[in-house]
């Protein structure tokens, strides 16, 4: 009776054994942060689209051995890259530090995974940082060293836009971009002199005009010492 009994109890905890397996195995979890990509490992039909199925959420039960789960996550994503450096039209050479905040566009994560099947850190290492340097080249031949310095406001504008154009059109939503440029040495070292200048003229200027007022109290004081 106990042999019976415990052979029973085997099998009864084999078979809990045995479904938990199946169901860690089967099933997944796309929390609310997340849009899930449910796709075929490997398809026979030009027209299935890369395998993907569609996108899911919260609880996702699929069959592993010719499906699979792939997830991005919809909440904001952060990225500040290494220095980046680029011609102005009269060849001079820039630095720019770039910093970007942006989102990937739920409706689009099928498009995203379909023609690039990699991970969010994949994609700012890959496709986001070509195209944040191709808008700085593209912008920045449109500038000489002195008008970018002097239109920064409007360069950091251009480049932008042209950034949200290419991210846009692939599913990323720009929400933040900004810029630290460091201009070529020797525009610094033209910058500074021209300003020491700058700052020597107005200071003999000021020295004149101090001097011709005191000259003119003087003579005014003389006049008044004779009457």
């Amino acid at each position: 009776m106990n042999n019976k009994l415990y052979k029973m109890l085997a099998i009864v905890a084999g078979c809990i054994v045995f479904v938990i397996i199946v169901f860690t195995a089967c099933c997944t979890v796309v929390d609310s942060g997340e849009v899930g990509i449910q796709f075929h490992k490997w398809s026979a039909s030009e027209q299935d689209y890369g395998g993907v199925e569609g996108t899911c959420k919260g609880w996702v039960f699929y069959n592993p051995i010719t499906t699979s789960v792939f997830t991005y996550p919809t909440f904001t994503q952060r990225k500040q890259y290494e220095t980046f450096s680029v011609n102005a039209k009269d060849a001079s050479i820039f630095e720019m530090d770039p910093t970007i905040a942006y989102r990937i566009n739920p409706e689009k994560a099928c498009d995203i995974f379909t023609k690039y099947r990699v991970g969010v850190k994949d994609l700012e290492e890959g496709y986001i940082r070509t195209c944040i340097y191709e808008a700085y080249r593209t912008c920045a031949n449109q500038y000489t060293s002195d008008s970018l310095m002097s239109n920064r406001a409007n360069f950091e504008r251009d480049v932008r836009a042209r950034l949200e154009r290419s991210l846009m059109a692939e599913g990323f939503i720009v929400e933040e971009f900004t810029s630290k440029i460091t201009p070529p040495g020797s525009l610094t070292e033209m910058i500074d002199a021209k300003n020491t200048a700058i700052q020597s003229a107005l200071k003999a200027e000021n020295q004149v005009k101090e001097a011709e007022a005191n000259a003119g109290g003087g003579c005014r004081q003389g006049h008044e010492d004779q009457g």
